[in-house]
């Protein structure tokens, strides 16, 4: 399969589990309340973010942008956009992490002031994210097919392959 077509197909994959924690968001906002539920499903879209997500964006970083930079510069194209926004990314998880942690601290008592911080960059991050992958697809990956040649985008695929996590066996847990 097309190596750019694979991000994007991992993109509709991400959307439905951004979608997930927004909803478990949702309820805890309205309910001012989090269930044990609630927390196990928070620390699933951690894991998410740091198993799916963060190896996605080591991919891209690791076989799509080098090259693409090479073509097009790295300073005022899609390719500096798209490494600030993966940090951005990674800070907001760091964020939703210490976030989660406070909540699980205050378990027995009221949880207002830790589920709005959850959902300050929860909410973000998932807003965020929408806006990311259309940008990928919309403009980093048409500026790619227009780049690369047919060749490169083999070789690109080949560059996929080895560091899809396929390749690399389970992830550590």
């Amino acid at each position: 399969m097309d190596p750019l077509n694979r991000l994007a197909e991992e993109h509709a994959d991400f959307i439905d589990k951004l979608t997930e924690l927004e909803a478990v968001l949702d309820e805890m906002m309205q309910t001012r309340q989090a269930s044990d539920e609630d927390v196990d499903l928070l620390d699933e879209a951690v894991r998410f973010f740091e198993e799916e997500l963060f190896p996605h964006f080591a991919r891209e970083e690791a076989w799509l942008l080098p090259p693409l930079e090479a073509k097009v510069g790295r300073f005022g194209s899609l390719v500096n956009v798209v490494v600030y926004e993966h940090a951005e990314v990674r800070r907001e998880v760091g964020k939703i992490k210490e976030a989660l942690a406070a909540l699980k601290a205050k378990r027995g008592g009221p949880h207002g002031p830790q589920i709005e911080e959850l959902n300050r960059h929860g909410v973000f991050t998932i807003q965020f994210l929408w806006d990311h992958f259309r940008k990928e697809k919309q403009s980093l990956f048409q500026t790619a097919r227009e780049e690369f040649t047919p060749a490169e985008i083999e070789a690109l695929s080949q560059a996929a392959v080895t560091s899809s996590p396929s390749a690399r066996g389970p992830a550590p847990r």
